[in-house]
């Protein structure tokens, strides 16, 4: 019943992080809405502070589980499991923190052509995160559909993933500024980490869910 009662109380505070972690995305994605629809620095600057507050909360409650699992809350061998999925997590929200970062302090306003494929990898990449925390709410006791949502991370990393590719050549056969190119060509390939992130994350579980079935 010990063992029990303090596994539970990780798995409730898995599912907070989670939910920090969400709030995190939803902010990055309302930034990058933002950016690309009425570009304004003050706003810039905001939403920075938002997607900020969101993360570092997200890092407090990391930070609270880690203490729980070095007070023996759970056998060793789980601890590892679960300590390692969330350093890997915590790379998610640290890259959307990143990537609005870069657009506060890098600023370079998006041509209108480039605007519709930016918000389309933004918004991959936000249920690419979605479906992560998904697979990970589910992998504690829904094992087969855990497995289901890391197969839609792989989808959603590998539309990313063409979606980048795509944006990429768009801007070096556009008429901008070499300089601003090259910014811009840095923005896509930092927001579509984000599914790479995510992608990491996923594989983590797979296996976690692989030693729990066997």
């Amino acid at each position: 019943m010990f063992f029990a009662n303090k596994q539970k109380k990780v798995q409730d505070d898995v599912a907070l992080y989670c939910e920090k972690v969400s709030d995190c995305l939803d902010a990055f994605h309302r930034s990058i809405r933002q950016y690309c629809d009425e570009p304004d620095k003050e706003a810039i600057k905001s939403n920075f502070t938002e997607v900020h507050k969101a993360e570092s909360l997200a890092d407090n409650i990391r930070r609270q589980i880690e203490v729980l699992m070095y007070s023996k809350a759970l056998f060793p061998e789980s601890r590892g499991d679960i300590l390692g999925l969330l350093e890997t997590m915590d790379r998610v929200p640290n890259q959307a923190e990143s990537v609005v970062r870069m657009i506060r302090n890098q600023y370079v306003p998006v041509p209108e052509a480039l605007r519709p494929g930016i918000l389309r990898l933004a918004e991959v990449c936000r249920r690419s995160v979605d479906a992560m925390i998904d697979a990970a709410d589910k992998m504690f006791t829904d094992y087969t559909n855990a497995t289901v949502a890391v197969g839609k991370i792989d989808e959603l990393e590998s539309e990313a993933d063409r979606i980048e590719s795509d944006l990429i050549e768009q801007i070096f056969s556009g008429q901008m500024d070499g300089f601003n190119k090259i910014i811009l060509r840095d923005l896509v390939k930092n927001i579509s980490q984000i599914a790479d992130r995510a992608e990491n994350v996923g594989d983590r579980i797979r296996i976690m869910v692989a030693k729990r079935i066997v």
